[in-house]
């Protein structure tokens, strides 16, 4: 059958987005050395880089020596970086265990964060 769906107001966008940045606040610290790890992780795996790749395709491959940089830090280095990163765009979706537990449930789209992520990371 035809599935309806309700118009979006602009009302319900800030709704969310409250809900979203009050349970944020709740959740615990950023933990640097986790996500560093997190993020190493998911850039070591070689599914996650060709879902990617197939994902975010030129983006993906224009970031592959800030990948290759990043998986040369430290946990903890990296991890204070991708903090810097997530503060200065106000984006908590970008924290790779955020990531990793989206293309865990299956969301592909999360490769674009990944991307947007390690584009944020290169020197400037």
């Amino acid at each position: 059958g035809g599935e309806e769906t309700a118009t979006r107001t602009i009302e319900d966008v800030q709704s969310e987005d409250a809900a979203f940045r009050a349970a944020e606040a709740t959740a615990p610290p950023m933990d640097p050395a986790e996500e560093g790890a997190t993020l190493k992780g998911m850039l070591s795996d070689a599914g996650t880089c060709d879902r990617c790749g197939r994902v975010a395709a030129a983006r993906w491959v224009s970031c592959e020596s800030v990948a290759d940089d990043a998986r040369a830090m430290g946990d903890e280095e990296l991890g204070v970086k991708i903090g810097r990163v997530v503060e200065d765009l106000d984006a908590p979706h970008l924290r790779p265990t955020s990531i990793r537990k989206r293309l865990d449930d299956g969301v592909d789209a999360a490769c674009h964060g990944v991307v947007t992520l390690l584009c944020n990371l290169s020197p400037k």
